[in-house]
């Protein structure tokens, strides 16, 4: 599976709205960083950052509604 761009702006369309919680977060980012079954591939650098910054235990106190929505705005532009 391809993680895209297209898809990141879902999963935080859903954390948005509280279909998703930090932790459900943190825990798709870790699959998709140490996936050793190769299941998962990133579209592209950004895809991978956000990912490694989401896995990354010294940044997860930053996630919340806000950066969130941030950064959905900016995958949007893109």
């Amino acid at each position: 599976m391809i993680i895209t761009r297209k898809e990141l702006i879902k999963i935080c369309d859903r954390f948005l709205s509280d279909e998703v919680s930090k932790e459900e977060l943190i825990h798709f980012a870790t699959s998709v960083m140490f996936d050793d079954e190769d299941k998962y591939e990133c579209e592209d650098d950004i895809v991978e950052e956000i990912l490694s910054q989401w896995d990354n235990v010294h940044t997860q106190h930053k996630i919340n509604k806000r950066s969130i929505e941030v950064l959905r705005d900016h995958l949007l532009k893109i």
